[in-house]
This record gives C-alpha cells, structure tokens and sequence, in this order.
C-alpha cells in the first residue's frame, strides 16, 4: 500500500483556523500579564504552544507570527521577536508529532529543547539590537548583572537560561492540563490530537 503524501494544507482544518485566534489571545494576556507584573518570564508562547502540541509545527508558527505582529502595533519592540515565537511553534510542534511528550522523560528533554532554541534565536536580537535591555523582567535581572560588571553575553544567558526553561515548564503544564480535560472525540479531530487520546481515556 503506497504511503499517504503528507500536506501542510490538511493542518489547517476549520477546528485549527479556530485555535490560532485563540493562542493569539491567550499569548496577549499572558505577555500583558508578564509586562505588567515585571515577571522574569514572558508567558507570551502559552498560546503558540497550545496551538503547536495539538495542530502540528505550521499552525503553531502562524499563531506565534500573528502574536507578535499583533502585540508589535503597542509595542513595535516584539516585531524583532517574530523569528522566536515562529520557531517556537515549529520546535514544539515537531517534538508534538514525534510523540514526545508522551512520557515524563521525554518531554523535559522537549523542555529543554525549546528553551535552548529560544534562547539561542532571541540572544542576538536582545544583546545585538536592544543591548542586552528590552523593558521586560528578565532584562531588569539581565541589567542588574551588567550593572554588577558580568559581561552582556554572560549577563543574558545566564538569566534567560534560567527563566526561559522556567517560562516553557509552566507554559506546557498549562497546556497539558488543558488537553487532558478535551474529549477523545476532539482530540482525534486535531493533526496531533491522538497522541494524547490514551491520557483522557
């Protein structure tokens, strides 16, 4: 029997052109959220990843590009940052179709993997464009350590590798729980929705 060619097109069924608007506004609020309150982390990707664990790495791209286009119109600093919600979303969504957050094991390592590629996308954009300060809480910890003498490269990894691997726990135990509580009957209509029917059963 040939094998099935796969099609981006199919990701985005009607059910998944209902989850980007959804993460937009859930990565809004929760980037508002992170502003407001200083918090060194951004919860701006709780969205993109929501959208990318149960549609695939091509939904959750669109949903992380169209969040930061959207927050870029009040604050033009995250259009800088589209690349990294894109690849958030990419990452994410690969590991989703990988089936690796079917295990606790596997997916601290897909914790770890999403952290290390935003790290390593947002460290120029940060350090080169916006000289290591962007206005959020991770950057008051990121000033503070330049302001103590660390170098501006070491004074940005060391804080966002710290909190970006906090950010992207607490972003993926908020999706999880959610996905848990979505009927099979539902799941099984999303690209990635059936690699999480044997945890609602």
């Amino acid at each position: 029997m040939e094998k099935k060619k796969y099609s981006i097109k199919e990701d985005f069924s009607m059910l998944a052109l209902l989850i980007i608007p959804v993460g937009v506004a859930v990565n809004f609020v929760g980037g508002q959220l992170a502003s407001l309150l200083k918090l060194p982390m951004y919860l701006d990707t709780i969205g993109t990843i929501f959208a990318s664990m149960l549609c695939g790495p091509w939904v959750g791209a669109v949903t992380g590009a169209l969040t930061n286009i959207v927050t870029g119109i009040a604050n033009p600093v995250n259009f800088a940052f589209i690349p990294v919600n894109v690849l958030a979303g990419l990452v994410t969504g690969f590991l989703a179709r990988g089936k690796m957050f079917s295990v606790w094991w596997k997916w601290i390592l897909s914790m770890l993997i999403m952290a290390v590629v935003s790290i390593i996308s947002s460290a120029p954009i940060v350090v080169l464009v916006y000289g290591g300060v962007t206005g959020s809480g991770t950057s008051l910890i990121t000033a503070a350590a330049m302001a103590a003498g660390a170098n501006i490269w070491a004074a940005f990894f060391g804080t966002e590798g710290i909190f970006t691997v906090l950010d992207r726990i607490i972003s993926f135990l908020i999706c999880w729980a959610v996905i848990k509580v979505i009927p099979a009957r539902t799941l099984v209509k999303f690209g990635c929705g059936s690699n999480y029917i044997k945890d609602n059963k």
